[in-house]
């Protein structure tokens, strides 16, 4: 279930920056409400912006303006660069989001986080957008400032500066969807699972009521926080398929992050794969029992043997694209085919080393269902 290259096409108007602490483990989050097995900060938010601006001078004072996770939005009036102040905890997940607002876009401007002189994460509000969030992870408790800086000395006008959480939740191999609420603009959800090494797992998202006109990027990192697929839910599919292979044994962290300022849900769901033997001759019907699930078949064959392989849908639905892929002993793809509506049925012939063959089968959409594997050697 490969990454549809849209997926890439479109620019983000957030900038992921390195996380100077590591994803997995637990983060320290919002109060909360629970909605569908997924925490999410307290303050509901519509229409984009979320609560009532405080007006602030673009040069504040000690003292000045003063952002809070989820709390009010400060409006400041550039004449030039400006700050904002917050404080923060050690591992907290957050996002400073700048939505243009009267301030003109002759060049770009910069979006600092600092702490005690040492910049933590920066970001750029780009000519043509309307808004950037910065996300990172607090390195530490304390006080940090958000410098921002036109880099053209005409650019004036006002910026409207916010602060959101993260919400936290978790994902059970082969359990229900998780509800993923995402209640303020900029704000991220991030889910936990366990994973065990050599499994093969299929992370599945379905849009709810995000934007259909922006995409919802998906990161799954490892125990590490390192990124092992990414993915997106964007304007050309109402869901998003990422298949992985776990290569570290360890607790694993499906990122949520939304490139809109919009609010809404999205679902998650963590499916496995399913292993099975073939015996030639011997027809073998393969059940596909949950969306995203994957098939890894095995037979066992001898040097130069000959082969020809028949698939055909038992109940499975056809509405999206099948693949099916053979694989040498040494992992080569050999030969392929994928079955669509309307061509449901595929026979592939080649010839053998020896050894064990697997067959990848994998539905690219929603499907479910069984499908009907024939083998045979030939004289």
């Amino acid at each position: 279930m490969a990454v549809h290259p849209a997926a890439t096409r479109r620019p983000r108007r957030w900038l992921t920056v390195a996380l100077t602490a590591a994803l997995a483990g637990g983060v320290p989050t919002p109060a909360a409400a629970v909605a569908g097995g997924v925490s999410t900060p307290a303050a509901a938010v519509g229409g984009g912006v979320s609560t009532p601006a405080a007006a602030a001078s673009g040069r504040p004072g000690p003292g000045g303006p003063q952002l809070t996770v989820g709390g009010p939005a400060v409006l400041l009036d550039l004449k030039g660069s400006g700050t904002v102040g917050f404080q923060a905890t050690a591992g907290q997940r957050l996002t400073v989001l700048a939505q243009r607002r009267t301030l003109t876009a002759t060049d770009n401007t910069d979006l600092t986080i600092v702490r005690n002189g040492t910049t933590v994460a920066d970001g750029a509000l780009i000519v043509t957008w309307a808004s950037v969030s910065v996300d990172f992870t607090a390195p530490a408790a304390g006080a940090y400032t958000v410098r921002i800086s036109p880099r053209s000395a005409k650019d004036r006008g006002t910026l409207l500066v916010s602060l959101a959480g993260a919400s936290a939740g978790t994902l059970a191999l082969r359990g229900p969807a998780q509800q993923v609420t995402i209640t303020r603009p900029g704000e991220r959800a991030f889910l936990t699972f366990p994973a065990t090494a050599g499994q093969r797992l299929t992370v599945v998202a379905r849009r709810g009521t995000l934007a259909r006109d922006e995409y919802t990027y998906l990161d799954i990192r490892g125990p590490s926080g390192e990124v092992n697929t990414s993915g997106a839910v964007g304007y050309e599919s109402e869901y998003r398929t990422l298949d992985f292979d776990v290569t570290r044994t360890g607790r694993h962290t499906v990122e949520v992050n939304p490139d809109t300022d919009r609010t809404g849900t999205l679902t998650v769901q963590l499916t496995g794969s399913i292993s099975a033997t073939l015996t030639p001759g011997r027809p073998a019907r393969i059940a596909f029992t949950q969306p995203g699930e994957r098939a890894f078949v095995t037979f066992r064959a001898a040097e130069a043997e000959q082969f020809r392989l028949t698939a055909r849908p038992g109940t499975l639905t056809t509405t999206s694209e099948t693949v099916l892929k053979v694989r040498t002993p040494a992992g080569l793809d050999v030969v392929d085919a994928t079955l669509t509506t309307s061509k449901p049925v595929a026979t592939l012939g080649f010839s053998s080393s020896a050894g064990t063959y697997t067959i990848e089968i994998d539905p690219e959409g929603l499907d479910t269902g069984t499908l009907l594997l024939d083998l045979h050697r030939l004289p």
